[in-house]
């Protein structure tokens, strides 16, 4: 049993699944913000678009460029199998699932014994198009990009102490995380407990990320979004 946990836990940490499981959430937010004809966007997605056009490059597709050249690069190094298994893609779905409630629950927890504020949500056909895309391009930016080069400069600042390094980059990742859901106009009106609450799904994704990969995480973001902002609103 043991063993086929691991070699699940293995075989669908491969590109190909984290591929799989967020393109059901990509193309709801890409169809969806043409279908509505909006240009309210996912915070994470505007900032990967304004910074390819600080490049000349001007695209509203350049983040998905980006997402494909990045599983891209992945794929190449990694030069893993493009097969994939229906039955372990199900689970991993389910797993994803599984993730989303028991950070729901957990919120619900804190908020209730520990006065922590949920965050307000809103509910409808734009903002399951823009918690769709959260769940993408937030765990692209944060997790994808920025954890990984903070895991880089902390590598450094602790020489040969890899889980120091690790625990610090989360840590900071995560708290940049909260701050970036309150910058700029469209940014949430700042409190401490809503603050708290976004640095805690921080840490939590981020461990999420270091442990199963990004398709998982990206997936459970997206489904805790629409969980807490359209199903238990």
């Amino acid at each position: 049993m043991a063993l086929k946990v691991r070699g699940y836990l293995k075989e669908t940490r491969r590109p190909v699944y984290s591929a799989a499981l967020i393109l059901p959430f990509l193309c709801i937010y890409h169809v969806g913000t043409l279908v509505l004809n909006t240009t309210y966007i996912n915070g994470a997605d505007a900032l990967i678009i304004r910074i390819l056009s600080s490049l000349s490059v001007h695209s509203m597709f350049g983040s998905v460029l980006v997402l494909a050249a990045c599983f891209a690069v992945w794929q190449l190094r990694t030069r893993a199998s493009w097969k994939i298994n229906s039955g372990m893609l199900l689970i991993s779905f389910l797993e994803s699932v599984c993730f989303a409630l028991l950070l729901l629950f957990a919120f619900g927890w804190l908020a209730t014994h520990l006065s922590l504020a949920m965050a307000a949500k809103r509910h409808g056909v734009a903002d399951l198009v823009l918690y769709c895309g959260a769940g993408i391009y937030e765990e692209l930016v944060f997790r994808g990009f920025l954890l990984g080069i903070l895991v880089a400069v902390f590598t450094r600042i602790f020489p040969g102490r890899k889980v120091a390094a690790v625990t610090a980059a989360i840590v900071l990742g995560a708290l940049l995380f909260s701050a970036f859901h309150y910058i700029g106009s469209s940014g949430d009106v700042f409190s401490a407990a809503s603050f708290a609450q976004r640095a805690i799904g921080g840490l939590y994704f981020s461990v999420l990320f270091v442990t199963r990969g990004f398709g998982v995480t990206a997936a459970s973001h997206a489904i805790y979004d629409i969980f807490v902002g359209i199903l238990f609103p």
